[in-house]
C-alpha cells in the first residue's frame, strides 16, 4: 500500500489561497467543455446532417472510461495531483486545438475520447487533492463553491458559446475553448500543495494498486453503501431529466419555452442550497447533508409526477435544485472525510464510472418506457428510487472508518 507523505494541515492563508485558486480552476475548466459541447455539437451536426453522428459524440465520450477507470485512479494516487491537473487541462487545450488544423467527424471524435478521458481524470482528481489543500470543516464548503460554479457555467456557457459562434464563427469558440482549459491549467499553479513523492513497498507494483482499489470499492461497506445510495439517486434524476420536457408539453399542454423556466428554478435553489452550506459557520454533518437532499430530491419528483399547473413545477425544481446542493456534497464529502487520502483517485474513478454507467442505462430505459406507459408514472417511480436511497443511507453513521 502507498504511504503517503504529502498531507500537510492548511494554514488560515492557505485556506483562502487555495479556495480561490481551485474555484477558479474549476469556473475556467468547466466553462471551457460547455461551451466546446455546445459550439461542436453545432457543428458536427452541420457536417454530418446526421442526429446519430451527434449521439456517437456523447457515446465515445464515455467508452475509454470503461478500460482507463482503474488505471487513472492508481495514478492519480501514485502521482503529484497538482501536476495532473495541470497535465490535464493543457492537455486538453492542445486537443481542442487539433480542430483549428483540421475539423472533421473523425477528429471532433478523437477530441472527444481525449476530452472524455481528461474529464473524468480531472474530475476524481478535484475530488482527491480537495481533502489535502482544505481543512476538514471547509470540505463540504469548497464542494458547494464548485456545484454553484458548475451550476452557473450550465446556464451562462451555452449563452457564451451561441455569442462566440454569432460573431467569430466555429474558430473563434474553438479559440475560446482553448484559452479557458489554459487559464485552468494555469490557476492550479498557484494552489499551496506540499508533495513528497510516496513511498511505495517493493512487493507493491502498479498492477496491484490497480487490484487493491478495486478491491476497496467491492469489499468496503463505506463504499458500496455510498454507490448504492448515489446510484439510487442518478437512476431517479437520469430517468427523468430528459423527459421533462415532453412531460411539461404533452401531458401538462404548457409551451415548450417553459423548460428554461423549470432549469432556472432549478438553478436558483442550487444556488440557494450551496449558498446555505457555504455560509453555515459550523459545517452540517455530511450525513444529514445526503438524508435531506436525497428527501427534498424525492418529494419534488413525486409532487412533479402529479402536477399539472406550471407554478407547482416551479416549486417543484427549486426544491431540486435544493436537493442537488446537498445529496451529492454529501456524498462527495463523506468519501473525502472518511477514507485515507492516498486510496480517493481510485475510489472516485470507480465510483463515478459506476454510477454515470448507472445513470446512463436509466436514461435509456426510461425512454423505452416511456413509449408505452404514463412519464408521470416514470416519475413517481424514479422519486420511488431516490427515496429509497434516503432510506438506505441511516446506516451510514455506523459503518466504522476504512
Amino acid at each position: 500500500m502507498i504511504s503517503n507523505k504529502q498531507i500537510s494541515k492548511p494554514t488560515s492563508k492557505s485556506i483562502s489561497k487555495n479556495t480561490v485558486c481551485m474555484f477558479l480552476t474549476y469556473f475556467f475548466s468547466s466553462l471551457g467543455a460547455y461551451i466546446f459541447d455546445i459550439g461542436i455539437i453545432v457543428e458536427l451536426y452541420k457536417i454530418s446532417g446526421s442526429t446519430i453522428a451527434v449521439g456517437g459524440f456523447f457515446i465515445v465520450q464515455f467508452i475509454p472510461s470503461l478500460i482507463l477507470t482503474p488505471i487513472a485512479g492508481a495514478l492519480i494516487d501514485r502521482l503529484n495531483q497538482k501536476y495532473i491537473l495541470l497535465f490535464v487541462n493543457i492537455l486538453r487545450g492542445a486537443a481542442v486545438a487539433l480542430l483549428l488544423v483540421h475539423l472533421s467527424i473523425e477528429t471532433i471524435y478523437i477530441v472527444a475520447v481525449i476530452l472524455g478521458i481528461c474529464d473524468e481524470t480531472s474530475s476524481s482528481t478535484i475530488s482527491s487533492i480537495i481533502p489535502q489543500t482544505t481543512p476538514s470543516e471547509d470540505i463540504s464548503k469548497i464542494n458547494s463553491v464548485l456545484s454553484t460554479t458548475d451550476s452557473v457555467n450550465m446556464i451562462f456557457g451555452p449563452a457564451i458559446a451561441g455569442l462566440l459562434i454569432t460573431l467569430a464563427g466555429i474558430n473563434g469558440s474553438i479559440s475560446a475553448v482553448i484559452f479557458t482549459f489554459i487559464l485552468a491549467g494555469l490557476m492550479i499553479l498557484f494552489i499551496e500543495y506540499k508533495y513528497e513523492k510516496a513511498v511505495i513497498e517493493k512487493s507493491k507494483h502498479f498492477i496491484t494498486e490497480i487490484k487493491e482499489g478495486l478491491e476497496i470499492v467491492t469489499k468496503s461497506k463505506l463504499v458500496k453503501k455510498i454507490i448504492l445510495i448515489w446510484g439510487f439517486l442518478l437512476i431517479g434524476i437520469g430517468a427523468t431529466g430528459s423527459l421533462i420536457v415532453i412531460m411539461l408539453s404533452d401531458y401538462m399542454h404548457l409551451p415548450t419555452e417553459s423548460y428554461g423556466w423549470i432549469m432556472t428554478a432549478e438553478g436558483i435553489g442550487l444556488v440557494i442550497g450551496s449558498v446555505l452550506i457555504i455560509r453555515k459557520k459550523k459545517p452540517y454533518h455530511h450525513y444529514d447533508l445526503i438524508v435531506v437532499g436525497m428527501i427534498l430530491l424525492g418529494v419534488s419528483l413525486m409532487i412533479t409526477s402529479f402536477a399539472d399547473n406550471l407554478f407547482v413545477v416551479l416549486g417543484a425544481y427549486l426544491l431540486v435544485g435544493l436537493g442537488a446542493a446537498s445529496a451529492p456534497n454529501g456524498i462527495r464529502t463523506t468519501l473525502q472525510t472518511e477514507l485515507p487520502k492516498e486510496i480517493l483517485g481510485r475510489v472516485f474513478t470507480t465510483t463515478r464510472f459506476i454510477i454515470n454507467t448507472l445513470r446512463t442505462l436509466s436514461i435509456a430505459i426510461a425512454s423505452i418506457l416511456s413509449k408505452f406507459m404514463s412519464l408521470r408514472i416514470i416519475f413517481f417511480i424514479a422519486a420511488c428510487f431516490i427515496l429509497y436511497g434516503a432510506f438506505s443511507s441511516r446506516g451510514l453513521k455506523r459503518l466504522e472508518r476504512v
